[in-house]
């Protein structure tokens, strides 16, 4: 009764008394906070600011089921809006997405309420992408500015934010980017904002001015880094090409020259990533390697960086560049008994992907060798299904065989198994009687069992690489 009565009076909302009691009134009961927050939602502009002006004090109950009169207000009135702003502010997740989902609803008023908090480091990132969905063409312009401001330009979400708002926008969006330009921003704001075009394929002339732009002015390893990373997707420029070459050689950092010889690589550009290949850090040396395979006039060079280099990181990274060069096959064989595992495995590798079977002595002695390591292992299993080697079933008997202790690791069940798989692949009349002598050993796990129960492959044989 006294709930019927007092949501029937809604028209003596307006009286200050009223709406000042159905504010305390959101902290009570639930009969009463639900006529209260019906009080609240007639209340008018003098109901929005009073639950705004008792924010702080109401409990986390009392904000939640203020959120259901703040959610009409705010379509009218500021000091709604004002309210669902701290609610987005709220250490609370739940109040904290109800706010935003509510300021997202109510358009365009709601949109001014997200752009308040894009510089909230909490909600910022959330508040940038609802912005950039809800309203891509309006976005634009308060995210460049959000990323212009102090700390904006090192957030990844306000990045993701403008690449989306850019993609969902009209064409209009490369002249908004362009007058941006024109404003002068940071070289930091601006290499920001040019790693968040990167996918779009239409923008890569924007992308190029804003490189040409931030490299101009010095600027420090992160807007290097970001400048990079966008500058593989820029359009033709010498400026952007130059920018790139002399990061390849001249800058300190070692993750700036590796990130440069990828990008001039991208560019097209990538004789000119040669000199890289003597560089004093091994990640760039390993890099260039890898992105000069099938260059002629690195031949030499990558092939005694596969042999002599002192790093098993840059040997390995030179073996597999040397994959497409037939004049290298001597240095991938005499790689497989490299005194690294990586790269020996790296070697077998690229003699499994090759047209003929060179080196296979050489694998087949470590595919038999029982204290070799498991990736290297794995690697010459696939050199012997690559090329049919039908003489590699004893080796691979053994291999399935060191999974049968009860100790067994992982990495020795995996490789029985993949064992097991190529003598079901090789098809031969000895592969079979291996299976079947399997089959009967006691030891061998239960799991290894059931592959081995499998029927044989339908085409009775496998195919050699190549062939």
């Amino acid at each position: 009764m006294w709930l019927t009565a007092w949501v029937g009076n809604v028209s003596a909302a307006s009286d200050p008394v009223a709406i000042a009691d159905a504010v305390r009134s959101l902290d009570a009961d639930h009969d009463r906070a639900i006529a209260a927050v019906h009080v609240l939602q007639a209340g008018g502009e003098r109901a929005a600011k009073q639950i705004r002006d008792a924010w702080p004090s109401l409990s986390l109950l009392g904000r939640k089921r203020a959120l259901g009169a703040l959610s009409p207000l705010a379509n009218r009135h500021d000091a709604a809006i004002e309210a669902l702003i701290e609610a987005a502010r709220s250490e609370d997740e739940g109040l904290r997405s109800r706010a935003l989902a509510i300021l997202r609803r109510i358009t365009p008023r709601g949109r001014d309420g997200l752009v308040e908090l894009l510089s909230d480091p909490v909600v910022g990132d959330d508040a940038a992408s609802l912005l950039a969905r809800t309203d891509p063409n309006f976005a634009i312009e308060p995210l460049l500015r959000a990323i212009t401001d102090e700390g904006g330009a090192d957030r990844p979400g306000l990045r993701g934010a403008l690449g989306t708002a850019v993609q969902r926008s009209g064409n209009d969006a490369k002249r908004r980017l362009r007058a941006w330009l024109a404003e002068e921003p940071s070289a930091a704001a601006v290499a920001s904002a040019a790693m968040s075009l990167t996918s779009l394929d239409d923008y890569r002339g924007v992308i190029a001015s804003f490189v040409q732009y931030a490299v101009a002015t010095p600027i420090d390893f992160a807007a290097k880094w970001r400048l990079l990373q966008s500058a593989g997707a820029a359009g033709a420029s010498d400026d952007v090409d130059r920018w790139v070459r002399s990061q390849v050689g001249e800058s300190d950092e070692w993750m700036l020259r590796q990130a440069a010889v990828d990008v001039i690589t991208a560019r097209g550009h990538r004789e000119e990533a040669r000199g890289a290949l003597s560089d004093p850090y091994p990640r760039v040396r390993a890099r260039a390697a890898d992105a000069l395979s099938g260059d002629p006039d690195t031949l030499v060079e990558r092939a005694t960086l596969a042999r002599r280099d002192t790093w098993p990181m840059v040997r390995a990274a030179a073996v597999t560049g040397l994959r497409t060069e037939g004049a290298a096959i001597p240095v991938i064989v005499a790689s497989v008994d490299d005194s690294m595992s990586v790269v020996r495995a790296a070697a077998i590798e690229v003699l499994a992907a090759s047209s003929h079977d060179q080196g296979w002595e050489r694998v087949h002695r470590r595919l038999r060798a029982r204290n070799e390591w498991p990736q290297v292992t794995a690697a010459a299993i696939g050199y012997v299904v690559a090329h049919c080697r039908a003489d590699a079933v004893e080796a691979l008997f053994g291999v399935v065989m060191r999974a049968a202790p009860s100790n067994a690791l992982t990495e020795d069940l995996n490789n029985a198994a993949r064992a097991i798989e190529a003598l079901r692949a090789l098809g031969t009349p000895e592969a079979k009687l291996a299976v079947e002598q399997l089959r009967r050993t006691e030891g061998v796990p239960p799991t290894l069992k059931m592959a081995l129960e499998q029927p044989p492959a339908k085409d009775g044989g496998c195919t050699p690489a190549g062939r």
